[in-house]
């Protein structure tokens, strides 16, 4: 299939409804069901309702949006350090997409930066990629077609940033491609479960709302 770029900018709804048709690099991780923060059903509920996942503001404003921060901070520094200019881009071959944080402009080098996290760090520094965010890098090699992909851990400064390259794997590839594969026939056949919240007798209805005041302890009740 032929490898498309896309002038997508994120948070436009022109992105979103890129997103919900597409199987993004991001999303392979709970597709393979190796996520912690959401889970393979989740994903195929998102995708066949069209509902985004919700995000608390303080999520938002303290991991998402800090982030991105993070990261529009730390990409000239990697770009020094590399000698080429990364910029932003998405691609996709059918489907299949990614987002990368960076790509060099002869396409030769991809860039996915992550928040600094302790145990992250340290892991990068040692040559690692956490396993969590492997998935991620594979499916954006396979995607751009990158010779490499750049992967750091940072706080927006060069003192606190540690990077390691992750090179294109074939045998993930074929993995990314079948896992794709059957998540779209499982897309296909998924019927979305409606939760219908069940109604309250009067009795509890009507009683009054619990009250209770506190100093230090429980001082009254209702």
């Amino acid at each position: 299939m032929e490898r498309i770029e896309h002038d997508l900018h994120q948070g436009e709804d022109d992105w979103h409804a890129f997103r919900l048709d597409h199987f993004g690099a991001s999303e392979l991780v709970f597709a393979l069901g190796l996520s912690k923060k959401e889970s393979r059903t989740g994903l195929l509920h998102a995708k066949k309702t069209g509902i985004a996942r919700q995000f608390s503001q303080w999520l938002q404003e303290n991991v998402l949006d800090r982030g991105h921060e993070l990261e529009a901070s730390a990409r000239p520094i990697v770009a020094r350090l590399i000698g080429k200019k990364l910029y932003p881009s998405t691609y996709s071959i059918g489907k299949i997409s990614a987002s990368v944080d960076g790509l060099t402009a002869d396409g030769s080098t991809a860039w996915e930066h992550k928040q600094y996290n302790k145990e992250y760090f340290d892991k990068v520094a040692a040559g690692e990629v956490p396993e969590e965010h492997m998935p991620k890098c594979q499916q954006e090699l396979m995607v751009t077609g990158a010779d490499k992909l750049i992967f750091t851990i940072s706080d927006g400064t060069e003192e606190n940033m540690v990077s390691t390259e992750v090179l294109p794997c074939p045998e993930w590839f074929e993995k990314i491609r079948a896992t794709w594969a059957q998540f779209e026939i499982d897309l296909e056949n998924y019927v979305p479960i409606e939760v219908i919240e069940k109604e309250q007798p009067d009795a509890i209805r009507q009683l009054p709302a619990v009250l209770i005041r506190a100093s230090g302890g429980l001082v009254e009740s209702n």
